[in-house]
Formats: C-alpha cells, sequence, structure tokens
C-alpha cells in the first residue's frame, strides 16, 4: 500500500481497521439470515446489535480517514476516486444493517420451501461482499491480485441474480398456502439480499477504473 499509494502509516492503519469492521459486519450479516431462517430468533437480535455496532465503527473510521486526505492532500491526483471507494465500501455495511433491520421490523415468515434458496442466495451474495474487501485491501499492494478477486466479484454478481430469481420462481409458482401479500413481502427480502452483490460491484467498477489511473 505505501509503495503505490504513499500514505501515511497512520492512515493505512486506519484502513486496514476500517476493512477488518467491514468484513466483519458482512459475516455477521450472513449468519444473522441464517439465523432467522432457522428461526434462532435470539442469536438472530444479538448479531443485529452486534452489526449496528461495527457499522457505527466503519462510519465513525471513514469521516477519519477522509479528514486525513482533506487535511494532508494525500493523492491529489486520485483522492476523490480512493474516498468515493470508501464511501461505497460503507454501503456494503450500511445496506447488511438496513436488511437485518427490516427482518427485525417486519418479522417475515419464511417458508419451509425458500430456507435452502434463501440461504443459498445469502451464500452467494455474501461471497461476493466478502471478495470486494478481498480486492480493496489487496488493491493497495497487488493490482494483480485485485484483479482476480475483481473476477469473482463478479462472478458472485451473477450467481447472485440466478439464485433470486429462483427464489423468486418458488415464491410466485410453486408455493400455493400464502397469499399475495405474503409474497410481495418476502419477493421484497430477497431483492434486498440481492442487493448486497449489487453494491460489491460497484465496488469492482470503482477498482478497476482506479487501476488505470494509477498506472497512468
Amino acid at each position: 500500500m505505501e509503495n503505490i499509494l504513499k500514505m501515511t502509516r497512520g492512515v493505512i492503519r486506519q484502513m486496514d481497521s476500517f476493512f477488518d469492521g467491514v468484513e466483519n459486519g458482512l459475516m455477521l450479516f450472513r449468519e444473522a439470515v441464517n439465523d432467522y431462517a432457522d428461526n434462532r430468533f435470539d442469536d438472530f437480535s444479538r448479531r443485529l446489535k452486534m452489526i449496528e455496532e461495527k457499522e457505527s465503527e466503519a462510519d465513525h473510521l471513514q469521516r477519519r480517514i477522509e479528514n486525513d486526505f482533506l487535511v494532508h492532500s494525500l493523492l491529489p491526483q486520485v483522492a476523490g476516486d480512493v474516498l468515493r471507494l470508501l464511501d461505497k465500501t460503507d454501503d456494503l455495511i450500511d445496506q447488511s444493517k438496513y436488511v437485518l433491520q427490516q427482518f427485525d421490523v417486519e418479522r417475515p415468515q419464511i417458508h419451509d420451501k425458500l430456507k435452502d434458496g434463501l440461504k443459498r442466495l445469502n451464500e452467494v451474495s455474501n461471497a461476493a461482499t466478502v471478495e470486494a474487501i478481498a480486492a480493496v485491501r489487496v488493491f493497495f499492494s497487488s493490482q494483480a491480485e485485485a484483479k482476480d478477486h475483481i473476477n469473482k466479484i463478479y462472478f458472485y454478481e451473477r450467481e447472485s441474480d440466478r439464485a433470486a430469481n429462483e427464489l423468486r420462481r418458488v415464491i410466485f409458482q410453486q408455493i400455493d398456502d400464502i397469499d399475495l401479500a405474503h409474497k410481495e413481502q418476502l419477493r421484497y427480502f430477497t431483492r434486498h439480499i440481492e442487493q448486497l452483490s449489487d453494491a460489491a460491484e460497484v465496488v469492482a467498477d470503482i477498482l478497476s477504473l482506479l487501476s488505470i489511473k494509477v498506472m497512468l
């Protein structure tokens, strides 16, 4: 990271802590959704509280990093792109927290036919976000390795689309014992989980652009 972007050690440590917090939040999200699907609501509530704390810590670190960039005029040629990258990385944990909060507020009933599909969607969408964090981390020291992670982000984003569409087919074509309002609610939640992989794809797009600018 230092060799390519020439940032201070303090900023590097802050960014590492920021990425740690976001990554931990994403792992909590994955487990919390599985908890909910399996009716482990006490565990779900505990993980929700933990991700809310992680999200608050990540926001605090992001503001400190942004302040250091502005005060010390770090990387003026790509500062805007790096700050946008941090903002979109923070979106990953922001969206994760939001989705869990909506589960907590609405308490949708997960039909037995949907549990495996929901877990599959959760797995691949979460995998995209985890690869996004890995790509951001390694980008600052090895753009070649970052490219490998970026390719995986795009792969998992496509898999997330497939998993979400399959889940919605089950909701609307294979389940007859719930009403349309319930089906719409379940579609709403599948879409929110799917959108996490879309957020990861945004991070991948920014990294791809930034890698070009760094090479110039």
